[in-house]
């Protein structure tokens, strides 16, 4: 079998980094939109028709990212592939540096549960009725709709949709700890303790995005069964 050359192999690497990159911007403004329900419906429901307001330009920003995510998710498995067959480690990381990790190990598998609930994400609250039933939580603004913010509360009172949505942005951050530290060493950078700040701080990101994309529905629900909805 031919090998393939280095340089190719480099370049696939450096390639699943970009595309990781504009992903993992993407993940981070979403938090920070997502932010806005502890606001309340008008600062969420403003968000989000803020972004509806966009128009083309919204959907130009859904296809650049569904572009990122094709390109990403093809070249890491074209260079898992490449690994494998060369006894090198998955997903993009030169050489051996930093030895084995429960992330590391899981990266292929915690990427495909993102993916999978990616979709299930976009169904219930992206492409939502906004002004439907879902919207409309019973006793609170005189039985009128609610807006994303009565979408995204009556989702988080069904317990089923909280242990997947909780499951899902777990592995998001077990992801994209790993992917930072991937990321950076298929760029280039090469010097240990440089290396080291990155990977404690790769853990801090991916740590603090799972717990706040978390806090979302733990917040829907403590409220819920303390002061409501307050509308």
């Amino acid at each position: 079998m031919t090998a393939i050359p280095m340089g190719t192999s480099i370049v696939k690497k450096q390639i699943v980094a970009v595309s990781g990159l504009a992903l993992v911007g993407f993940i981070l403004a979403h938090l920070a939109g997502n932010f806005n329900i502890f606001l309340g419906p008008e600062w969420l429901n403003g968000y989000a028709k803020h972004l509806e307001e966009l128009g083309p330009v919204l959907w130009l920003m859904r296809i650049g990212l569904l572009a990122a995510a094709i390109v990403h998710i093809t070249f890491t498995v074209l260079v898992t592939i490449e690994n494998r067959r060369s006894r090198g480690v998955a997903y993009a990381v030169a050489g051996s540096r930093g030895g084995t990790t429960f992330a590391k190990k899981t990266m292929i598998l915690s990427g495909l549960m993102v993916l999978s609930f990616l979709f299930l994400h976009l169904s219930d609250f992206t492409f939502a009725d906004k002004h439907g039933s879902a919207s409309i939580v019973a006793g609170a603004n005189g039985g009128e709709s609610l807006g994303l913010y009565g979408i995204v509360w009556n989702a988080f009172l069904n317990p089923l949709r909280v242990v997947v949505y909780i499951f899902a942005v777990c592995c998001l951050g077990l992801h994209l700890s790993h992917a930072i530290q991937s990321c950076t060493q298929s760029l280039g950078l090469s010097d240990e303790p440089v290396l080291q700040r990155v990977t404690f701080a790769s853990r801090v990101i991916g740590a603090l995005a799972a717990l706040s994309y978390a806090s979302i529905p733990v917040y829907v629900i403590v409220r819920h069964f303390t002061v409501g909805i307050g509308v």
